[in-house]
């Protein structure tokens, strides 16, 4: 559903989106009215319509755990309150022709889930520690409204929400982000002038910091969670981090440090955002989007954004808006469960239909004044509506190739994986293809014999049961190159149940390595498409090799076919994808297209993936050359684009392309 606004587009402050301040304010007023049919008597929960129930496996007595499902939306969408209090000056809405004053409603609510007696009560009833997570986000949203809400309770009440928020604190957490909402705690208890664990916040400092890669990245936890690096930066760590220097962080050293990583960072990310509003997006929790945005709204806010504040405002108002175009409501004016749109394939095990509002952080925007230039400067154009790039993120092992042309954005991947395959986290298509897009998405589909092959290649020992890469072994990376290796036959659990009850994202599928395939890819950016070289080295006969271009999503009547040589592409509606075979495959042919089964297309609707395809592999070496890409605008564009490279040749253990420019590149196998 598309909010009806009775605020206008000002397109002269805001060329690019239309989006103004009293725009931002009335969206969050309608989500807060969209909050109260679902209230709960004592104001500490939010009763919402659960789609999926992932906790009733695992709490010890479910039936009375129904104030478990309560839970995230009550405490995610206190930020939004608070923001909305703090930043506007309002605390009435008018809900079902009823005068709500919201900030009673905040504190009855927050009295009901800090009271140990009550039936409300928020704490360690659950049979799992997500309270911890929680109980941390209300922290924040009270230090952000407390000269609203601390006046107005008595000395007994604010004790009580200490002793609440302190009970959170001192507890075994998972070894990744996690720290972060345990030292917000702390801070927050030390900035209402309670008592508060020194030593704890350092610890917990300290292991934050140890994730830290350089260049604003960090890794959610240590090595063995693989090379995790992804949106948990933006609505992790520096969602946190700055809120600490907002709050009044006092070491110099740490708070020069947290300033200097989030300035890295939004440089660093704004690169991944696409003119549509989109991102490049990667990894898991994808629910939670409008937070990407967080960290350059803190930048806005503590004042040290290297970015000017209109290109930051056409950059959070431009996401909000691809959201908002793309199905982020239900009727009810709650987020849906997915990316664009409700998706409970793309949903991972640990979220509820509470969950997407980890998003209401967004609406921090609001606490900068009206006359702040975040609202006042002119809206400026982002990265890739200046000029085409290819950034090589040397930190991240990742390639970001941004098309002025077309305005899409893409991530190729040879160093990203997170852990192994599992029951429901799909972490081997979520964090590990070779390349992801802010205008196509990931096919998620599953079945018994592996995944669906959009920008993979896959192996097959038998030609039924298909497995490719989940951990990349990282190589190089430099301007428009990038090289990793894999096993793909190591690890993969060929998983079917895609409605498997697994909560912890730390759960593990141990099965025996096998080291048999080896595959080197080398990936080269040229033209704003993608050659990719594999080798690929056996010490078994392997039935077929297939490998996949970008999944084009769409929800009627099929794309059209288009067919070229050894080449073949999918186009609909002024969009399409392609794969050439230029070295090594000698058939092509279509994955995915399902057959009623939708949704499995992290953008919605069905998918279909072209694919270039070799049968009958002896053992030995072997070199495969491929031509990925997209296009936009009429099916004849996709020509122009299969004659980029004019000849391949492989001899001598090189790799010879040349190019319709006349330039040369040569790859060593």
């Amino acid at each position: 559903m598309i909010p009806n606004f009775e605020t206008k587009e000002d397109y002269n402050i805001s060329p690019f989106t239309g989006w103004t301040r009293t725009k931002w304010e009335e969206l969050a007023e309608k989500m807060i009215v969209g909050l109260q049919p679902f209230v709960t008597p004592g104001k500490g929960g939010l009763a919402l319509p659960n789609p999926v129930r992932w906790m009733d496996a695992f709490l010890p007595e479910p039936e009375k755990m129904q104030s478990f499902y309560w839970l995230e939306g009550y405490t995610r969408t206190r930020v939004l309150l608070a923001s909305w209090m703090a930043g506007t000056g309002k605390q009435t809405i008018i809900s079902g022709g009823k005068t709500i004053n919201i900030l009673d409603q905040f504190i009855e609510g927050l009295l009901s889930a800090s009271d140990p007696s009550h039936e409300e009560f928020i704490g360690d009833r659950y049979g799992n520690n997500q309270w911890i997570a929680e109980t941390s986000a209300v922290a924040l949203a009270i230090y952000l409204a407390k000269d609203l809400i601390w006046p107005k309770l008595s000395v007994k009440q604010q004790q009580q929400i200490v002793s609440w928020l302190i009970t959170a604190t001192g507890k075994q957490i998972p070894n990744n982000n996690w720290y972060t909402f345990v030292a917000n705690l702390h801070y927050a208890l030390k900035a209402l002038g309670e008592k508060y664990d020194k030593k704890e916040l350092d610890f917990c400092m300290n292991k934050i910091e140890g994730f830290y890669l350089g260049d604003g990245w960090f890794m959610d936890g240590d090595a063995s969670r693989g090379f995790s690096v992804e949106q948990y930066n933006a609505w992790g760590f520096h969602y946190f981090l700055p809120a600490y220097v907002y709050m009044g962080e006092e070491d110099q050293t740490r708070k020069t440090w947290i300033i200097e990583c989030l300035r890295n960072f939004v440089v660093n990310y704004e690169r991944f955002l696409g003119a549509n509003g989109s991102i490049a997006m990667w990894g898991r929790s994808w629910a939670y989007r409008p937070a990407l945005t967080v960290p350059f709204i803190w930048a806005e806010i503590l004042g040290v954004s290297p970015i000017p504040s209109g290109e930051t405002r056409r950059l959070v108002s431009g996401q909000m808006n691809y959201y908002l175009n793309h199905d982020y409501f239900y009727d009810n004016m709650t987020p849906t469960m997915g990316y664009t749109g409700e998706n409970l394939q793309l949903i991972d095990p640990y979220s509820q239909y509470g969950s997407p509002y980890w998003g209401s952080g967004v609406f921090l925007n609001l606490l900068l004044k009206p006359d702040h230039p975040f609202w006042t400067e002119k809206e400026k154009p982002l990265p890739v509506e200046r000029e085409s790039y290819c950034f090589a993120d040397r930190t991240i092992g990742v390639l970001v190739a941004g098309n002025h042309e077309s305005g899409e954005v893409q991530l190729i991947n040879h160093r990203l994986w997170h852990q192994k395959e599992g029951p429901g986290t799909k972490y081997a298509k979520k964090y590990t293809n070779f390349a992801y897009s802010t205008d196509f998405g990931i096919d998620l589909k599953r079945t018994e014999n592996g995944y669906n092959c959009d920008n993979m290649l896959s192996v097959s020992p038998d030609g039924v049961k298909f497995s490719q890469r989940i951990i990349p072994h990282f190589i190089k990376i430099d301007e428009g190159y990038a090289a990793s290796y894999h096993y793909p036959l190591a690890g993969f659990p060929f998983i079917a149940d895609d409605n498997s009850k697994t909560f912890s994202a730390d759960k593990k599928i141990e099965i025996p390595e096998d080291n048999s395939v080896k595959v080197t890819t080398q990936t080269l950016i040229k033209f704003f498409l993608q050659i990719r070289v594999h080798t690929l080295e056996t010490e078994r006969e392997l039935e077929v090799v297939r490998e996949g271009g970008f999944a084009l999503n769409y929800s009627d009547n099929p794309p059209q076919q288009l067919l070229n040589e050894m080449s073949v592409g999918f186009w609909k509606n002024g969009r399409g994808s392609f794969v050439k075979g230029l070295w090594g495959f000698d058939g092509v042919g279509k994955n995915g297209e399902n057959k009623g089964d939708n949704n499995s297309n992290t953008l919605n609707g069905f998918s279909i993936t072209p694919v270039v395809t070799k049968g009958q592999i002896e053992p030995g070496k072997h070199i495969f050359v491929s031509l990925v890409g997209t296009w936009f605008g009429p099916e004849s564009i996709l020509y122009d684009k299969l004659n980029v490279v004019k000849s391949t040749i492989v001899e001598n253990g090189r790799v010879v392309v040349n190019f319709s420019d006349d330039t040369v590149y040569v790859f060593t196998v």
